[in-house]
């Protein structure tokens, strides 16, 4: 035997200095026997199932630190944009000024290329803009600005112009976007 493992002996054995063997030894040695095993089996139960706590707790711990950090990680995306969304808000009033529509197509060009650039750098931190026309409207992710009347009844409650347009990251919206809604009367 190494020693580091003990060997089990039973307590009428070690007592016992002779070769003799007390009567009712071989009874009450199984029976202490199964006690220690019943001891042993009930420890070894306990420890399984702290083990598997453990295990669930550390599980869900890194479930909720995952989540938290995504969460922090689209809080500090939503900061940036909130800083160039001004920028780009800038551009799209300047795209429906009279100024603009007579600018020569090359300035027009550079422009809307700079604009572009900028929200390409959006989505690159997985900021979305979102021009809804045509969608159903959705208080979630649209801001309601004025009613236009429509001629058809399918467009009732539709986006009928995007007069300012919407970012989210992710599911979550930074800001909605402020539309004209279609309303239709009989």
């Amino acid at each position: 035997m190494h020693d580091t493992e003990e060997e089990f002996v039973p307590e009428e054995e070690a007592a016992s200095s002779s070769d003799e063997e007390p009567e009712d030894s071989t009874p009450g040695a199984l029976k202490k026997l199964r006690e220690k095993l019943k001891k042993a089996v009930e420890e070894k139960q306990e420890y399984l199932e702290g083990w598997q706590r453990s295990r669930a707790d550390f599980a869900n711990f890194k479930r909720e630190e995952a989540a938290l950090l995504e969460d922090k990680e689209n809080r500090l995306r939503a900061d940036m944009a909130e800083a160039i969304i001004p920028a780009l808000d800038s551009f799209e009033m300047a795209f429906r000024t009279k100024w603009y529509e007579t600018a020569s197509p090359e300035w027009k060009g550079g422009v809307m290329s700079v604009y572009r650039e900028l929200v390409r750098s959006l989505e690159r931190f997985k900021i979305k803009l979102y021009t809804p026309l045509g969608e159903k409207f959705d208080p979630s992710k649209h801001e309601a600005v004025r009613e236009v009347p429509v001629e058809k009844a399918e467009e009732d409650h539709t986006v009928v112009s995007v007069e300012r347009s919407g970012y989210a990251v992710g599911e979550r919206v930074i800001r909605p976007a402020q539309v004209s809604i279609g309303s239709y009367n009989k």
